[in-house]
């Protein structure tokens, strides 16, 4: 009751506010420069080092352990580890937190493959930087040591090279204006509640308000009619 109540009075401002997010917000990512996505595949191994090799057989729980390590690789590629050197090397004006958000890097379950996405605004670049985030990670895991519980080291091998992009990536432009809807949505919707709730209180009061008053219309009507019976003349009976 309270709720469709002011939102029936207020259903214009919730409607245009909707609207004006909508298409605000379309018209922002449409009109957003456009990004070149470069991907690049690394597939780590792991293989004995010199006299070790043969000697010694995996624990059971050794594929655990490699992907965990696979995992931590995949989960610092948009770390400052790699963005400051792939910066530094390229010589980019990002800073590296914003690098980082244009680097995508996931590793599938039960797999030794890290996967890099760079999205950026240059197509060249792109490649330049999944390039140069392959070669970092190559140079960590030489340095790494063996993960605790195994006597293997891991290697990080190249298996799909970037690639120039000849295309930017289409903008989404009607997911952004959903968004963006469903944003102006909600403020219409807090707008109407605000405006109640300073008109009638909350909703459990403006409530109780309306049965109460209910009570007292039903109580006066009841006194009226009790009061006209009783002034009422008595209609005398037959006389014998």
């Amino acid at each position: 009751m309270y709720l469709a109540r002011n939102f029936g009075a207020h259903w214009i401002t919730i409607v245009l506010l909707a609207l004006l997010g909508g298409v605000g917000t379309g018209l922002l990512a449409a009109r957003q420069p456009p990004g070149y996505r470069s991907e690049v595949q690394l597939l780590v191994t792991f293989v004995a080092e010199g006299a070790q090799e043969g000697h010694s057989s995996p624990p059971p729980d050794a594929g655990k352990l490699m992907q965990r390590r696979v995992k931590s690789y995949a989960s610092m590629m948009n770390t400052s580890r790699l963005t400051v050197p792939v910066i530094e090397s390229l010589r980019l004006p990002d800073t590296p937190a914003q690098l980082a958000d244009d680097i995508v890097a996931s590793s599938s379950l039960d797999s030794l493959a890290v996967d890099v996405a760079v999205t950026y605004r240059d197509a060249e670049t792109a490649a330049q930087i999944a390039d140069a985030l392959a070669v970092e990670l190559q140079r960590i895991a030489d340095r790494d040591l063996p993960p605790a519980g195994l006597t293997t080291k891991a290697q990080a091998t190249v298996i799909k090279a970037p690639a120039v992009p000849e295309r930017p990536e289409p903008v989404s432009w009607p997911l952004h204006a959903a968004a963006g809807a469903l944003g102006g949505l909600c403020i219409g919707v807090g707008v109407a509640l605000a405006r109640a709730y300073r008109r009638e209180g909350t909703p459990i009061g403006a409530d109780v308000r309306t049965v109460r008053e209910a009570t007292r219309q039903r109580w006066h009507t009841l006194r009226q009619r009790s009061g006209d019976a009783a002034t009422q003349p008595a209609v005398a009976g037959p006389s014998d």
